[in-house]
């Protein structure tokens, strides 16, 4: 997922991307899960039990690079994935979530470069 929307960013002349386009899996919302969110509080938001948690949501992000989105559908989480910075930079995390699907659309809006060199770009929720 994070590869797809890395590849989605770099395209030349990518001014949005719209997060339904680039999956394979049905899915009605999204939430966006910033660097070191702790397990229990992404559990606590989807609503997942607290035995059924580590299954789940199989890893923490504990890297300040690396966050999370965790794609619904009715009460089920369908799809849980470690996302990249470098792929596209969500942060800061939007208030309103979960996202609709229809709605998860994004401004790809280049930022500078991260620490390497590499083209930093922030994705910026666009107003529908």
């Amino acid at each position: 997922m994070s590869a797809a929307i890395g590849n989605a960013v770099r395209e030349k002349h990518a001014q949005e991307i719209r997060i339904a386009a680039l999956t394979d899996f049905e899915w009605e919302k999204v939430y966006l899960f910033g660097p070191y969110a702790p397990r229990a509080h992404i559990c606590e938001v989807l609503g997942v039990e607290a035995r059924q948690c580590e299954r789940i949501v199989p890893f923490e992000s504990m890297d300040d690079g690396v966050m999370s989105l965790a794609f619904v559908s009715g009460t089920q989480v369908v799809r849980y994935a470690r996302h990249s910075r470098l792929n596209g930079d969500f942060t800061p995390v939007a208030n309103r979530q979960p996202i609709l699907a229809s709605e998860a659309v994004f401004k790809v809006v280049p930022s500078g470069l991260a620490q390497d060199g590499r083209p930093w770009v922030k994705l910026v929720p666009k107003a529908i």
